[in-house]
């Protein structure tokens, strides 16, 4: 550095802002050398413009366009300044907010994950237990006529839903099965797909699985391929002398995520019971 001027490497050093970077910012007048010596074509920067680097870096990071970057400080004023910046925040706010729901999408996976692979030894016995409420984000009914072999039509509803709610798809989608289809043993009328978050997350959430007592079953099982567990569930009920005092929730615990063998998909099912 020489009377507070700087060559090309030693501002890219300085800035982290890459060498053929920084040539190009001046060639779309971004960001030029404050001298450019005829003789020898240097390219020499001050260090009042490490700020302004810097700033562009920043700006880059959050994904604002080099052409709005340029449009700024070409016509920068603090006025204008304040104006973009709450304009960048707004944006960086909603990419954080999207980062946790992405950061509690994964915690998620992890945790059914892991309680797919402890599941009981004895994958036949059903659990009684005493459960606390969940947040859980329902999604649209569906048609009074729909049919368990139509619900993937649904998805796309639900898929709608969560775009129109800025809510990021990825944890493993469940459904419900109301309590007066269950009282009928009628498993084919599915009431609602939903996303159910690890407690203490800050995912969305506009519903809850409400505490109580379950009846809780798994069966390694694919997808639709639910009846013969909510056949053993069934057993188990009337064989406690337990009642059906809600719904059931489907959810996968090993899914098409952790597993390419269908035949390993591992299903749960919690129905809502009272003694």
């Amino acid at each position: 550095m020489k009377n507070n001027q700087m060559k090309i490497g030693e501002f890219a050093q300085i800035t982290g802002i890459p060498r053929k970077s920084l040539i190009f910012y001046d060639k779309i007048g971004l960001l030029s050398p404050t001298i450019v010596d005829k003789q020898n074509n240097y390219r020499y920067y001050t260090y009042h413009q490490i700020d302004t680097a810097n700033v562009i870096t920043v700006l880059r990071e959050i994904g604002m366009p080099l052409k709005e970057i340029k449009a700024y400080l070409n016509g920068r004023s603090p006025e204008k300044l304040i104006h973009m910046l709450e304009m960048q925040k707004k944006i960086v706010q909603e990419k954080i907010q999207t980062l946790n729901q992405i950061s509690d999408m994964l915690d998620t996976r992890i945790d059914l994950t892991e309680k797919g692979l402890h599941a009981n030894a004895n994958i036949d016995a059903i659990a009684l237990k005493e459960c606390e409420a969940a947040p859980i984000l329902l999604g649209p009914k569906f048609p009074a006529d729909s049919h368990i072999l139509e619900g993937w039509y649904y998805l796309i509803d639900f898929y709608d839903f969560c775009r129109e709610n800025t809510v990021i798809r990825g944890l493993p989608t469940g459904m419900i099965i109301t309590r007066t289809d269950l009282l009928q043993e009628n498993m084919t009328h599915p009431f609602q797909y939903y996303y159910r978050p690890i407690c203490g997350s800050s995912y969305p959430n506009n519903a809850q699985k409400p505490s109580g007592l379950y009846a809780i079953g798994q069966e390694y099982a694919e997808y639709g391929n639910s009846h013969n567990l909510y056949a053993r569930l069934f057993n188990y009920i009337k064989g406690n002398g337990l009642k059906i005092c809600g719904n059931a929730y489907e959810e996968y615990l090993l899914d098409e995520i952790s597993t390419a063998d269908p035949t390993q998909y591992l299903l749960q099912i919690a129905i809502h019971v009272k003694q």
